[in-house]
């Protein structure tokens, strides 16, 4: 029988006894514990020790971020810490995930948040548990997210482990009830699902009996948009797209605007990972986002592509479905 895997991330050398007795609690669960210096990571020997890490986020089912004082290495060509690369791509894959900071780094960045209206003062402060504001930075970027974004100040071992088991146990519950409701509403006339991005699809069995080709086709592109993080990002800031507004738009900034929005990038955010919901993104959440959009628009030219269906034809479908 196949157990979850959970993938544990943090810096090493300032939290290495939570993160041995981390594998402990884990392993007692009957859970896959995966730690980088454990040896349960594949290290690609084509790319770089961190690089393998990040992929082997993407094989997870639970993601446990733990952090400390210390910022940690550098992912490669960027100012991202590994373990924010980590967070990202979890974030990125949907993995849940669950958030920890020791209690005196989160003090620290109290401190901090008090004070980064002005940063001449920040400069000049010294803050014992933290080695870099960058991980104060990282903290806002964790809170900041409007999912998966929980984050509890812990002391000790016994804190984190009791915190996890509490959710664990939560989350177990969760799967349980959704899946009696939805063994309660299935039935031969319509089976509607309801996603982190809210988007309510048409489900196949539907399709089958009564749907016409584009419904189909229509149904393959939302699809598309719920398994990215775009929609629910644009979503947010007050712009929901529809299939038509991405094929339609090259840039997301064009697809913001042609929904009636407006999106610009906050440089007082350099290093952040941060959306606001006036429309106002950091730098490298920008750049991700541009990049999951052309990925995005991508995949759903190809879908249209292969069905041989026009951009025209799809703006005109959902005008007749308003």
């Amino acid at each position: 029988m196949a157990s979850p895997t959970v993938f544990v991330s943090s810096t090493f050398y300032d939290l290495r006894y939570p993160r041995e007795s981390l594998k402990r609690f884990i392993e007692t669960l009957g859970y896959t514990p995966i730690l980088s210096e454990e040896g349960t990571v594949f290290y690609d020997p084509r790319i770089t020790a961190a690089e393998s890490c990040l992929k082997e986020v993407s094989n997870a089912d639970i993601f446990v971020l733990l952090i400390g004082g210390r910022y940690g290495s550098i992912l490669p060509n960027t100012e991202l810490s590994v373990t924010n690369g980590e967070f990202m791509k979890a974030v990125e894959r949907k993995i849940p995930v669950f958030a920890m900071v020791e209690q005196g780094t989160y003090s620290d960045y109290s401190l901090y948040r008090a004070n980064v209206d002005r940063p001449e003062l920040i400069s000049q402060l010294s803050f014992p548990n933290a080695d870099s504001v960058k991980i104060f930075e990282f903290i806002d970027s964790v809170q900041s997210r409007t999912l998966n974004n929980a984050l509890v100040p812990f002391v000790s071992a016994r804190d984190i482990e009791s915190y996890l088991r509490s959710q664990w146990a939560g989350m177990m519950h969760g799967f349980l009830t959704d899946e009696t409701r939805e063994a309660q509403v299935v039935d031969t006339l319509s089976v509607l699902t309801q996603v982190n991005e809210r988007v309510e699809l048409i489900t196949e069995q539907i399709l089958r009996s009564v749907g016409t080709p584009m419904d189909r086709v229509y149904v393959r592109l939302l699809q598309e948009m719920v398994q990215s993080s775009v929609a629910a990002d644009l979503r947010f800031i007050g712009t929901p797209p529809t299939p038509g507004s991405i094929v339609d738009n090259e840039t997301v900034k064009e697809c913001v605007e042609s929904l009636g929005g407006q999106i610009a990038i906050d440089e007082d955010e350099v290093g952040g990972n941060t959306i606001s919901g006036s429309g106002r993104v950091s730098p490298i959440r920008m750049k991700v986002l541009t990049e999951e959009y052309q990925k995005l628009r991508i995949k759903m030219l190809k879908i249209l592509e292969e069905d041989e269906v026009s951009t025209e034809k799809i703006r005109e479908y959902e005008l007749e479905s308003v």
